[in-house]
């Protein structure tokens, strides 16, 4: 009987130990998300203090009440708190306590409290204003601010003792700057959405690598410049129907956005017999056929392009003493001219 009893006592008390253990689960995994927050909120600050950064608004952009309150601002401000803490004696609930200050974003709106508050003072005190903006302060601005305040801070939890803020984790600069991306690309796309577009192709290009690109709305049209990369507004293409090739709006963007597949280069000799005694280039020349003008540059010992006739010369039949120019594609111009070509 005894071993009966004492094996039924166990069997409660393992039932009883495994459901505390059982609860204790639930508890620590209903916890596990606010655990994480806290753990990755702790960990973002000290990657910003690591970095040097106070997570400020960078300079030149509009700063919070906060930082640009001079020292006098700072005392009205506690000097009406308290007022208003005497003179309206709100439910307990609804006290402002004494560690606001400590509290960014409670700062921030009781700042912006007062300043409503004055405004509709000054208006109720002028007798060619004097109406209804108190009453709307307080039904507008008043209570909504202060259970806002209670309802959406930490500022709740220091009614004995300051509770610190915990800030929230910085934005995901990866997300950001995708989201611009996806952004600008669909304001891109709405953009051209009303644009019929066509590349130039006479005869002995191809629509691969086309002479220029146009664009049409309606009856209106613009050609895309390579000398400034904008699109400019023209009467009409200055070449025949048929050498107008209907492009969708990416290709032509995407045209648009490779700038080497507009250039031709040439590695550039004195002449002729130069080149074919295996004598090096002595510089290098480019040629963008913009739909406004020709434009051809010379790759200079400084390391900047600057305008030439040689091209001209060369495909010329008038000049005497031509220069010699043979065609190289763009990483070849990049070695020559020792470093990046630079549009």
């Amino acid at each position: 009987m005894d071993d009966a009893l004492k094996a039924s006592d166990f069997a409660a008390y393992r039932a009883e130990l495994e459901e505390m253990v059982k609860k204790f689960a639930l508890g620590v995994k209903r916890e596990q998300g606010q655990v994480e927050e806290i753990l990755g909120e702790i960990l973002g600050r000290l990657g910003a203090l690591e970095a040097g950064t106070s997570g400020a608004p960078a300079p030149g952009g509009h700063l919070p009440w906060s930082l640009r309150a001079t020292e006098q601002d700072w005392q009205d401000l506690a000097d009406w708190i308290d007022w208003f803490g005497r003179h309206y004696a709100p439910q307990l609930h609804l006290r402002i306590w004494p560690c606001w200050p400590a509290h960014g974003g409670v700062v921030e709106e009781l700042a912006a409290l007062r300043a409503a508050w004055c405004a509709a003072v000054e208006a109720d005190a002028d007798p060619n204003r004097a109406g209804s903006e108190l009453a709307y302060w307080h039904q507008m601005w008043l209570w909504p601010t202060i259970e806002r305040i209670r309802h959406n801070y930490m500022f709740s939890e220091c009614e004995t003792d300051h509770s610190p803020d915990r800030p929230g984790r910085t934005t995901d600069t990866t997300a950001l700057r995708t989201r611009v991306a996806e952004a600008e690309a669909e304001r891109q796309r709405l953009e051209n959405a009303r644009y019929e577009f066509f590349a130039e192709v006479p005869k002995g290009w191809t629509p691969d690598r086309p002479d220029g690109l146009w664009r049409r709305e309606d009856e209106s049209w613009a050609y895309f410049s390579l000398l400034d990369w904008e699109w400019h507004a023209a009467e009409k293409p200055p070449v025949p129907p048929e050498a107008l090739h209907p492009l969708t709006a990416e290709r032509a963007l995407e045209l648009a956005g490779d700038r080497q597949s507009w250039v031709t280069y040439w590695a550039h000799y004195t002449d002729e017999t130069d080149w074919r005694a295996g004598a090096p280039p002595t510089t290098v020349v480019r040629r963008r056929r913009s739909p406004e003008r020709i434009y051809d540059e010379a790759y200079g010992p400084d390391g900047t392009w600057e305008p030439t006739e040689a091209v001209h010369d060369f495909f010329s039949a008038r000049p005497s003493d031509p220069p010699h120019l043979v065609e190289i594609d763009a990483a070849q111009a990049a070695r020559l001219a020792k470093g990046d070509i630079e549009l």
